[in-house]
């Protein structure tokens, strides 16, 4: 007979529970699907002439998501190249809003990019693409987040005033990437809206 008069109790798992956000993988690949067509715009269809409006307003999308990770990340050890690709992402966003200007005051009849224009859209549109596939397997909530909180200022900056064009990413923008919900966007018709999903 035993000595202790209570005997253990059985060993019971008990269960772990993963904090976090889970994306399943399909969501993911659908994500990545979208940001690889937005890159063959400006590798394919904007070389060519025949980009449409939506086409355009996805590649500022992909423009304004890339400048969004970059303000919201931090990039240990890496200052001098963050640095370098800003001033390159600047002069991309300047080429896509010179090419959208110029089709909206009639001096082309279609989206027509300049040379130089389409080697910088073309090297920054590469880099951000990958960078963000990247992302989205390593913390695709965030990214998910990150691109919301842009389309989200640029509405808001939109509704403020008609003039249009590139401007600095306000420090106001980290109290929109810390918000539980976000805005609906005004223009709902984007491909790129797919990825809000109602999870952020």
């Amino acid at each position: 007979m035993a000595k202790n008069k209570k005997p253990r109790k059985p060993y019971k798992a008990r269960p772990v529970h993963c904090s976090g956000c889970f994306y399943p993988r399909e969501w993911i690949n659908e994500i990545k699907d979208i940001i690889n067509k937005i890159g063959l715009v400006a590798e394919i269809v904007l070389p060519r002439g025949t980009a449409t409006d939506d086409q355009m307003h996805q590649l500022q999308d992909l423009l304004n998501w890339g400048g969004m990770m970059m303000f919201d990340r931090k990039f240990k050890g890496q200052e001098a190249a963050v640095a370098e690709f800003r001033e390159r992402h600047y002069k991309a966003l300047h080429a896509q809003a010179n090419i959208v200007q110029r089709k909206r005051s009639g001096v082309t009849a279609h989206y027509v990019a300049r040379a130089g224009e389409l080697k910088d859209l073309q090297g920054v549109c590469a880099e951000i693409v990958e960078m963000l596939k990247e992302a989205l397997e390593l913390a695709p909530q965030r990214t998910v987040r990150e691109f919301l909180a842009a389309v989200q200022i640029v509405d808001e900056q939109h509704a403020k005033s008609t003039e249009h064009g590139v401007k600095e990413i306000a420090s106001s923008a980290r109290a929109v990437l810390n918000q539980r919900h976000f805005r609906r966007p005004a223009n709902g018709t984007r491909e790129t809206q797919k990825t809000n999903r109602d999870v952020a």
